[in-house]
Parts: C-alpha cells; sequence; structure tokens
C-alpha cells in the first residue's frame, strides 16, 4: 500500500512539475523616478540603468528605461555579461514637451533573476547620482 502512495505522488508531483510553465526569462524592475525633462536654457540631469552579474557564468538580457504609460524611452542587450562586470544604458536627452517624465527600468536576464542585480539612478547635471533605487 505505501508503495502506491509513493507512486501515485511521484506522480503527481511529475504531473504539477510539467504542468507549470518554465520561462527562460526573468524580469526585474525598478520603482518609478521623476525626472525635469524640459527646463530650456538649463543643463538636464540623466537617468541610468545599471546591470551587474553576480552569477559565476556570463549572463545575456536586456535593459530597458520605459515611461510610465508604458512607452520605452530607451532599450539595449548586454550580451555574455561577464562575472563582475556593469552594463547601463543612459538617456541624457528628452524629446518630449513634459516638463516631468515618471521613468522606471526594466531588466530581462536569460536564466534566473537572482543572477544579476539592477538599478536605476537619476544624476544631475553634473552627473552625481541623486536618486538610486533598486531592481527586484
Amino acid at each position: 500500500m505505501k508503495t502506491k502512495k509513493l507512486m501515485l505522488l511521484g506522480i503527481f508531483a511529475a504531473f504539477i512539475c510539467l504542468a507549470m510553465p518554465v520561462s527562460a526569462n526573468d524580469v526585474l524592475f525598478t520603482p518609478m523616478v521623476e525626472i525635469a525633462t524640459a527646463n530650456p536654457g538649463a543643463p538636464l540631469s540623466a537617468l541610468r540603468c545599471n546591470v551587474v552579474n553576480v552569477f559565476h557564468a556570463p549572463r545575456s538580457g536586456t535593459i530597458s528605461i520605459i515611461k510610465a504609460d508604458g512607452t520605452p524611452l530607451a532599450t539595449t542587450s548586454f550580451n555574455a555579461l561577464q562575472p563582475k562586470e556593469v552594463a547601463s544604458l543612459v538617456i541624457d536627452t528628452f524629446t518630449n514637451p513634459t516638463p516631468i517624465t515618471l521613468a522606471y527600468c526594466k531588466i530581462t536576464v536569460h536564466r534566473k533573476k537572482g543572477s544579476i542585480r539592477g538599478s536605476l539612478s537619476r544624476t544631475d547635471e553634473k552627473g552625481n547620482s541623486v536618486v538610486v533605487v533598486e531592481a527586484k
């Protein structure tokens, strides 16, 4: 009787594992950051999304900075990012006439999201970070 229960339990566990979708990509998001994007005659700050590989093997994926309405401001790929190396995406020129823009960073990694860390920072006109938020 015990053997039959164990066999049924094993079949059930295998069914659950096969029924669950497995994604080859994992995604990290940062909170929204506010930035002045229309101030004629004044130097503007920038948005910078950084990714660091904390895994022992190379990682590939994409980095996007996206407006609150879902419109991508910029996107780039990182390919075979080596352990302890950093990839970045920077926006320092804005074409929208809106005085303030809300944006966030979306980081997609091929494999597990725990293998990378990410952040979005807003810099001042001199390049100093004034706001930094973590991607989760």
